[in-house]
């Protein structure tokens, strides 16, 4: 089975909008009190999102799953083998899916109805709990 991956997921650009508001916030709070600091509510927005940012183009293009081995498709036309991790999950008709590159760097993706057709949800959720917890797919 191969998830092809969307550049930009829900949960990427919910967290974006969130971190924007926490940042409105943060600042609306400091201009009330005038010996605060004017501008730390943006410049932590600012900090957050290129946190944010920065981690997502780390994700790969596509997963491949196997019944004996998970590769990962990257963005620059490489193929690395991986495991899936622990933290894989099927919340609410969504799939939380979790793995582990050869090199010891782990990432995480929640993919949703928006990110993917709901049967290739529901298929990846299949393989995740026909993998079991050893967590190979």
């Amino acid at each position: 089975m191969i998830v092809e991956l969307p550049r930009r997921l829900l949960a990427d650009r919910v967290s974006l909008v969130l971190i924007v508001a926490a940042g409105i916030a943060v600042e609306a709070t400091l201009t009330r009190y005038p010996g605060l600091p004017v501008g730390c509510g943006l410049a932590l927005a600012a900090v957050l999102a290129l946190w944010q940012q920065r981690s997502v183009p780390g994700r790969p293009r596509a997963l491949e799953i196997g019944p004996d081995r998970v590769t990962l498709h990257l963005h620059d036309g490489r193929s690395v083998p991986a495991t899936l991790g622990t933290g894989g999950r099927w919340i609410a008709g969504s799939v939380v899916l979790a793995w582990r590159a050869p090199t010891g760097r782990g990432s995480s993706a929640w993919l949703t109805p928006v990110d993917l057709a709901p049967d290739a949800l529901r298929a990846l959720a299949v393989r995740l709990v026909a993998g079991g917890a050893s967590g190979t797919a």
